[in-house]
């Protein structure tokens, strides 16, 4: 099998998993801006990697119309953000409104968590994610999630870790989509 790993990557931590899985799976790992759907022909499947931005999974509309043409082609894709692992039903909700009901059963799904790097952030999402933590914090109704997403929100962390994809590892190697 022919992969590639294309990545979109604003703070670097979608860039560092992009490169982890590359090195794993020993294929080329691309930035999305120099991906072009040609190159797309030359392989049998494309790892997509992009950051969570305001709900949406950045630039995954443009890449599953290609592949709704291209039904010959695997699509996986791998979703980084700041969200923990453990807040399960933000992931879900992250996952509902970026796929259809037949997506999320058609095209194989990763969630990675990584952080916050706001040295590396522009304005806006800088402005961004410090309203959403206002926000929260004011909140009379907060639940555990929302107290930890708020926390989360303060500083720049990173929780990133080669090990998180070893459920993608796992899954080519179950699919036989590696050697």
């Amino acid at each position: 099998m022919r992969i590639v790993v294309v990545y979109n990557s604003k703070t670097g931590f979608t860039k560092r998993y992009a490169l982890w899985i590359s090195e794993d799976l020993q294929c080329p790992a691309i930035p999305y801006k120099d991906f072009s759907f040609k190159i797309a022909a030359d392989y049998n499947i494309v790892i997509f990697c992009s950051r969570i931005h305001a709900g949406s999974i950045e630039y995954l509309k443009k890449i599953k119309s290609h592949f709704n043409s291209q039904p010959v082609q695997k699509l996986i894709v791998v979703a980084t953000g700041a969200t923990p692992l453990t807040s399960i039903s933000s992931i879900t909700k992250i996952w509902e409104q970026n796929f259809t009901e037949n997506e999320l059963k058609s095209i194989p799904h990763f969630y990675l968590p990584s952080g916050i790097n706001y040295e590396k952030m522009g304005f806006l999402d800088k402005t961004l994610l410090r309203f959403v933590s206002k926000m929260l914090s004011k909140s009379k109704n907060k639940t555990d999630e929302d107290t930890v997403f708020e926390k989360a929100l303060q500083t720049s962390y990173d929780i990133s870790s080669k090990k998180l994809i070893l459920p993608l590892l796992e899954y080519m190697q179950e699919k036989k989509l590696v050697i």
